[in-house]
């Protein structure tokens, strides 16, 4: 090994290693949360199927009161499925996005840093 050698230094090893946990992460959150991605609703902290929402809000009435019970919590429903659904891809996605984000606007702090040490003195 030469002097040279052992004196460059080690760039990209660091987001290597996020970059392999990111994509854990993801992989086992995504496993996780499929199963459940397009049918639990989140309701009072429990996750519960639509079909059993809709159950256990119209199941004890009867006649036009139902119908229209029926067509309230289906709406309902989706809007709470539409939410979790959101609530599931943010875990799941949001480390990745974050490390990008940050990356991108490392990059461009090196870019303003080379640029600036570039430039003559009393040019900027």
């Amino acid at each position: 090994m030469t002097l040279a050698r052992s004196e460059r230094p080690r760039r990209g090893r660091h987001s290597t290693y996020v970059l392999l946990l990111i994509v854990v992460w993801t992989i086992a959150m995504a496993a996780r949360l499929y199963p459940q991605f397009g049918t639990a609703v989140r309701i009072d902290g429990h996750l519960i199927s639509v079909e059993d929402y809709i159950a256990e809000r119209c199941g004890a009435r009867l006649g036009p009161d139902a119908a229209a019970c029926l067509v309230a919590a289906h709406r309902k429903a989706q809007v709470q499925l539409h939410r979790e659904q959101a609530r599931s891809v943010l875990i799941i996605a949001g480390p990745a996005v974050l490390y990008f984000l940050y990356a991108a606007l490392a990059g461009l702090a090196a870019a303003i840093r080379r640029r600036r040490t570039r430039r003559p003195e009393g040019a900027w």
